[in-house]
């Protein structure tokens, strides 16, 4: 029998540990991974050759036929709320890759379509029905921001009119956003939607600029960064064969004194089938209980964390972005064999000081914690509530 009262402690985490992503594409409506079932009847997804650049709101470099429209998600729905509150006190994440590309209107009339240098728009109702939606289920804001050309000067210098105007029209509502990155996986930086040669020079000039805007404008708001993606200490990597990748060490070595108030990165262990086609690696469902899938988390904690010692020591580390597989989670991302995973993965950052972690989905694509239609809690949803439940700090 456990007795864990004579157990030693050796840490604790945040009581926000475990926390989730809404995709900004699923609050503005856009197109985001296509269902398996939807991309088997295409035949598209592993048959044809992926696009080379970005083809409406597909990111450059990624096959447009691996993803399907989505309506706005309704942040109202009392299903969604009542779920999502039971795994509060949380963060909600809301950034993601088309985040980077994202237009906050400038009234409440949102363009029809977006200005020149961006991919989408995100309206004032919109942006407040995630405020609301926060404040409904016990979350904290954590989000990014537009870093597309349309966010740039004429010299491609990111400037913080857009950020300042995102911050302005939050606080006039009563909203608060507790922590952000400067973009969404800057070592895939182009893939999201960056100018064309963006290196980590530019990334670090770029990241003084909002380090200083942040400070000024919104001094109680955690700096986070660099929110990498795709670097481990294994023998694998989820973005192997994806060109103009940026090193996170060239990127943070370039930010000079800039510092963040927590490190951030993302983790997945494998990219899904539906990106077998561009080379990046797997997984398969034989391996979902072999320590060598397990371990995948270590690997990529070890290799972010030896950075973190180097460039921002002290510094507090948060898993922004993590599911089973990148592009949308495998066919088994749904099923109890995931659930493993899950809660292996909490336990292991866990146990090495990691303080927040958040799940990509809440409700989006087959690694959403709820069927994205019925709202119907998955396998892992169920893992999430029994952590809340039992684990505490």
């Amino acid at each position: 029998m456990l007795s864990p009262s004579s157990m030693s402690r050796i840490g604790t985490i945040d009581e926000r540990y475990q926390s989730y992503n809404v995709e900004m594409l699923e609050v503005t409506g856009g197109k985001f991974w296509k269902p398996y079932a939807a991309a088997v009847r295409s035949s598209a997804v592993h048959q044809q050759p992926p696009a080379t650049s970005a083809s409406g709101d597909t990111p450059a470099g990624m096959n447009p036929d691996a993803y399907a429209y989505r309506p706005p998600i309704d942040l109202r729905n009392a299903r969604r709320r009542k779920l999502a509150a039971a795994l509060g006190p949380a963060y909600v994440r809301v950034s993601g890759t088309w985040a980077n590309t994202s237009y906050f209107a400038d009234s409440n009339q949102p363009p029809t379509t977006p200005p020149a240098g961006f991919g989408g728009v995100l309206s004032h109702q919109q942006w407040k029905g995630v405020v609301d939606f926060a404040n409904a289920v016990n979350a904290r804001i954590v989000t990014s921001f537009a870093t597309c050309p349309g966010a740039r000067d004429s010299s491609g210098v990111w400037t913080p009119d857009q950020a300042r105007r995102f911050l302005t029209y939050t606080n006039s509502i009563g909203g608060n956003i507790a922590a952000a990155e400067f973009m969404n996986e800057p070592t895939m930086a182009i893939m999201g939607g960056a100018p064309a040669g963006y290196d980590a020079v530019a990334y670090g000039r770029d990241f003084k600029v909002f380090h200083a805007f942040i400070k000024r404008a919104a001094p109680g708001l955690l700096i986070l960064g660099p929110g990498s993606v795709g670097e481990t200490d294994g023998d694998w990597s989820v973005t192997y064969g994806i060109a103009g990748m940026i090193k996170t060490s060239d990127m943070l070595a370039a930010c000079g004194p800039a510092r963040v108030d927590a490190f951030s990165y993302h983790h997945y262990g494998a990219s899904s089938q539906r990106c077998a086609g561009m080379g990046m690696g797997g997984t398969t469902a034989g391996a979902a209980l072999s320590e060598e899938w397990l371990a995948r988390t270590d690997q990529t904690l070890s290799f972010y964390r030896r950075l973190r010692d180097q460039y921002e020591p002290g510094k507090p580390m948060w898993v922004t972005e993590t599911a089973d597989a990148a592009c949308g989670g495998n066919p088994w991302s749904s099923t109890f064999l995931d659930t493993f995973r899950y809660l292996d993965q909490l336990g292991r950052l866990a146990k090495q000081g990691v303080q927040i972690v958040m799940h990509n989905t809440l409700d989006a694509s087959d690694y959403g914690l709820l069927d994205e239609n019925t709202l119907e809690p998955r396998p892992n949803y169920w893992a999430a509530f029994l952590w809340r439940k039992f684990m505490g700090t």
